[in-house]
């Protein structure tokens, strides 16, 4: 009996072996499908956005781009011949692209050779003010802005004291930045590679109030809800729209957006990953500037 006890104890262990075995070589498998979906998927996003700019300069929420994609099920052509005829092996694609320029762009606060660019500092303070945070926090994140910018001294070129910053998120160092102040100003606030427009578009009621010294929330809330019928092919257009008919500067908005943030959700087998990508356009180059993945 001892004997066929540890016979029995044996062969299970190595059964156990090779169903972790077995298992481990079905996850990489799958995520390997999974990052290739996700390839797809973004080659797709390029392409809607190449095409896009043939249309005009203007971008605006009713373009093809604007519109997401809710959970959709994939064939067997788009994972590569891959079966999926089983429920529980079944791919699945989330995902939408939207308007990085419709956001506050950090890397606006300074300008050339390290000056601060005093409206878009001003944009950030009346921003925090209509979300009840503190203005200070707007000379914090110059500060970080100006440390990470490269400047010319008697015509020697001075570097940067830190790197640049790449994400919302890279504030968290200072304590300033608590997660929920950081939360607040996700939806408004962003980093991109340089200084930027904002997309009069694409931007919601906050950042266009806080980007207007002369206008007010109800304001701005009731331009956008006049946008949600049409869309601008020019700032003039767009300021005949917002109550009191403000000049819209040349130096703060624009019609259209070179930046686009893909974010995607993609289920594959027992692998779910989520991706958020920064994608450039240049007149009819798109090209990927950074991918985080979750």
């Amino acid at each position: 009996m001892l004997v066929v006890t540890l016979a029995a104890v044996v062969v299970s262990s190595l059964f156990w072996r090779e169903h972790v075995s077995v298992r481990s070589i079905e996850n990489r498998l799958a995520l390997a499908q999974n990052r290739w979906i996700e390839r797809a998927a973004l080659d797709w996003a390029r392409v809607i956005l190449r095409a896009d700019i043939r249309s005009g300069p203007a971008d605006h929420l009713g373009e093809p781009w604007a519109v997401p994609v809710v959970d959709t099920r994939l064939d067997e052509t788009v994972t590569a011949g891959a079966k999926i005829s089983d429920p529980s092996r079944a791919a699945m694609l989330a995902g939408q692209i939207s308007d990085a320029q419709s956001r506050l762009n950090l890397a606006s606060l300074a300008g050339p050779n390290g000056i601060a660019s005093e409206q878009n500092v001003a944009a950030l303070r009346k921003l925090l003010s209509l979300l009840g945070k503190p203005e200070s926090l707007a000379d914090d994140a110059l500060k970080r802005v100006l440390a990470a910018t490269p400047t010319v001294v008697n015509g020697q070129l001075v570097p940067a004291q830190r790197l640049p910053l790449t994400r919302l998120a890279d504030l968290a160092e200072n304590p300033s930045f608590d997660p929920g102040t950081l939360a607040a100003l996700e939806p408004y606030v962003t980093v991109l590679p340089r200084a930027t427009l904002i997309n009069v578009n694409t931007a919601s009621a906050e950042v266009i109030a806080a980007a207007l010294p002369s206008v007010d929330l109800s304001a701005a809330r009731r331009f956008v809800a006049r946008r949600e019928r049409t869309f601008f092919r020019s700032l003039s257009q767009a300021a005949e729209q917002i109550d009191g008919r403000p000049v819209l500067p040349l130096s703060m908005f624009s019609v259209g957006s070179s930046f686009f943030l893909v974010r995607g959700v993609i289920r594959y087998d027992r692998v779910e990953s989520q991706s958020e990508t920064l994608l450039e356009r240049t007149n009819d180059r798109v090209e990927v500037i950074w991918q985080h993945r979750y």
